[in-house]
Parts: structure tokens; C-alpha cells; sequence
């Protein structure tokens, strides 16, 4: 919209100058018009660069031997001024076309408008020209702000095509800052989280070896002073030292309990597991191990009971199969949590078919089972499988009760 409004704006001055200076409208002059606007026309409908610079070219060497042409310098130079090295004359319909020629060609190409209004000039000045002085003069300043007008609109039309490609770029950039921060963030999270559960167990060992051993000691020596008192018929004594010892083994409860909620609260589920899956290195283990947690949050317990039916699993994977990989998958239903253990390789020597349970399956039993799960196990497809599922509704009671 801008260029059509600045040709239109310099052909209706270009026509009032000639107007003016003419006072009649001849038939070479509506001719060279027509040219003109037909040329500065196609220069606008044209897309390729280069045919445009030729375009440019051929009306501005025109007007160095037409006469009447002279009038339309404007146009010329407002078209030529536009012309880009990688791109002639921007007009937003695309990328710019590569270029194919240097740089000092489409400069001579802009600044070409300046040789046919020198040779306008000369002619009006050996008086070969129809064109008065002050008309001549008024040609020349409307060409040279018509050039610089050209050369604003190249300018803005390069900035036009870069700001995407600077927006594109500020956006990319802004994606990786937030993706580091919320790393980075991630990364305190988990290191404070880490911190805190180092916290709680070190408090926990403080408490259970000091105030704990203390307390043991005071116990056995209040039973022993009791014993001491009720073999001596001291009852009222032994009743005092009956009482203290009540007082100090409930002390003593409480204690264990404060101990045990401290090393729940400090034990991370997924590092449990993590460590579980890895107790078997690949090298001298023989398998690899292919971990899929999904579990997202468990109780300390049910984090300890899988973490060592993991352990159990593949520790009879590497004693009694001949498998080269293991896959521990985990999942976290709604209503349960689910541990699978399926290796590829089957039993050696019929060792886990023919034989009877061993202790490593009964431990998984005896893990599973106080918690409510079920736990089998045995051939599955071309290898060995454990199947554990433990049921959340237990924990979720116990939640509640304490809620309230």
C-alpha cells in the first residue's frame, strides 16, 4: 500500500511539473507517460530481482535520449533505489531470490537514476532542452527525494524480512532459558528433597543410637533395681520401680515410633529402586537389567517390600537361569501397585522348575504377603516371571485415621 501511494503521490507531481512547464499536453508527452506508468507497473508485478533491475535499467538509459521521459525521473529513481543485492525491490511476497551478481552491480544498478538526470541537466543547460531553470531545479529535488524515499522503503523492507527470522530466534531462545530454568529448578528440587531425607535419617540414627541405648539402660537397671526390691520384700519400693519402668518402656515406644516415621519419611521410593535393579552388575551378573518406573509415589514400607522382592528376583535370575536380559516393570494402578519381573532365558538344568521353592522365593512371600499383596511366580513365555501386586486400600485407611 505504501509504494502505491508514493507513486501515485510522484506521478501526480511529476505530471503538475510537466504541466506547468509544457502549458499543453503534446503526443510524445502522453506517450512517454504512458511509458512510465506501465514500466514502473511491471516492475511491480515482476518477481525475479534481476529482470526487475533490467526493467529499472532500460527506462532510466531511456530517458538519457528521450527527452520527455526526463519528466518521470522520479518513478525511476524510486524504483532503483530499491533495488537489492538479495533481492531487488522487496515487496513482502517471499524470501528474498539469491543473488547472482556482486554487490558493486546492484549498487551501480540504485545509483543509475543520477546519469540521466546529469545529462537532463546539461541539456537544459546548453539550451537543448525545453525545461526552464526553475522547473529543471524542481525535477532534480523531487528525483533526489524520490531516491531517498526508495532507499527508506529498501531499508525498511530488509527489516520487514529479518524481524520474523529475529523473532524466530528470540523465541527459540526463550524456550531453552525456561527449559534450563525449570531444569534447574528440578535439579534444587530434587537436591533439597534429597537434603531433607538425608536430614530426617541422620536424625533418626542420632535418636536411635543415643536416646534409644539410654533408655535400654535405664529399662534394665529399673527392672534390675525391681528385682532387687522384691526379693528384699521392699513392695512398695518394687511398685515405684514397676512404675517407672512402665513410664520409661512407654518412653521407649515412643521413641521407635518417632524413629520409624523419621526413616519412612526420609526413604525415596524411586532411589530404592533404582539401587534394587542395580545390585546386579551386567559384567558379572551375566544379564542386563531394564527398569520402568511408573510408580509415583508408595508408602516406606511398600517401597521396601519392592525394592526387595527386585533383589530377590534377580538374584535367582543370576543363580538359576541362563537369561541375558531382565526387564523390572512397575506400575501404579488406582486400586494397587504392581512389580513384574520377566527375564528371556529358562531355568538351568530345570533348576527353578523341577526344584522345590527356595528360601529367595519364600522371602518374597513372606514380604509381600503382610502387606496384603500376592506374589507369583514361574515359567512365563521363554523365560521366568514374578508377579507381585500389592493393594493401596490398607494405606489409604490408615491415611485417613490419622487425618483424623
Amino acid at each position: 500500500m505504501r509504494r502505491l501511494v508514493d507513486k501515485t503521490v510522484l506521478a501526480g507531481l511529476c505530471l503538475t511539473l510537466a504541466v506547468m512547464d509544457l502549458h499543453a499536453v503534446a503526443v510524445p508527452f502522453v506517450a512517454a507517460m504512458l511509458a512510465a506508468v506501465c514500466g514502473t507497473t511491471l516492475f511491480e508485478w515482476l518477481r525475479d530481482p534481476h529482470r526487475r533491475a533490467a526493467l529499472a535499467a532500460g527506462g532510466l538509459l531511456a530517458a538519457c535520449v528521450v527527452p520527455h521521459l526526463c519528466w518521470f525521473l522520479p518513478l525511476g529513481a524510486y524504483d532503483s533505489m530499491r533495488l537489492d543485492r538479495d533481492g531487488a525491490a522487496r515487496d513482502g511476497s517471499g524470501d528474498p531470490a539469491p543473488a547472482r551478481t556482486g554487490r558493486s552491480a546492484w549498487a551501480a544498478a540504485r545509483w543509475l537514476w543520477l546519469a540521466p538526470t546529469a545529462v537532463t541537466a546539461a541539456c537544459a543547460a546548453a539550451r537543448r532542452s525545453p525545461l526552464a531553470p526553475s522547473f529543471l531545479v524542481a525535477l532534480v529535488l523531487l528525483t533526489v527525494v524520490a531516491a531517498l524515499f526508495g532507499m527508506s522503503v529498501r531499508r525498511e523492507d530488509r527489516l520487514a524480512h529479518a524481524l520474523p527470522r529475529i523473532e524466530d530466534v528470540a523465541r527459540d531462545v526463550m524456550r531453552r532459558q525456561r527449559s534450563r530454568i525449570a531444569d534447574g529448578e528440578e535439579e534444587r528440587a530434587a537436591a533439597v528433597r534429597m537434603a531433607t531425607m538425608a536430614e530426617r535419617t541422620r536424625i533418626a540414627r542420632e535418636i536411635h543410637d543415643n536416646v534409644g541405648h539410654l533408655l535400654t539402660r535405664a529399662i534394665m537397671q529399673t527392672e534390675a533395681a525391681r528385682v532387687v526390691a522384691d526379693a528384699s520384700g521392699d513392695e512398695a519400693g518394687a511398685a515405684r520401680l514397676a512404675g517407672i519402668g512402665a513410664t520409661v518402656d512407654e518412653a521407649m515406644t515412643m521413641v521407635r515410633r518417632s524413629v520409624h516415621d523419621l526413616e519412612d519419611a526420609g526413604t525415596d521410593v524411586h532411589a530404592q529402586i533404582r539401587a534394587a535393579a542395580s545390585s546386579f552388575d551386567a559384567a558379572t551378573a551375566g544379564f542386563s537389567v531394564r527398569l520402568d518406573d511408573a510408580i509415583g509415589q508408595a508408602p516406606a514400607p511398600v517401597a521396601r517390600c519392592l525394592a526387595t522382592v527386585i533383589r530377590e528376583a534377580l538374584s535367582n535370575v543370576a543363580h538359576h537361569s541362563t537369561a541375558d536380559e531382565v526387564s523390572v516393570v512397575l506400575h501404579d494402578f488406582p486400586a494397587f501397585w504392581q512389580l513384574v519381573v520377566q527375564d528371556n532365558g529358562g531355568p538351568a538344568a530345570g533348576a527353578r522348575t523341577g526344584a522345590p521353592r527356595g528360601m529367595g522365593l519364600a522371602d518374597i512371600d513372606a514380604r509381600v504377603r503382610p502387606l496384603g499383596g500376592t506374589a507369583t511366580y514361574g515359567p512365563y513365555g521363554a523365560g521366568w516371571r514374578v508377579f507381585a501386586s500389592i493393594p493401596k486400600a490398607p494405606w489409604a485407611d490408615t491415611a485417613r485415621k490419622e487425618q483424623g
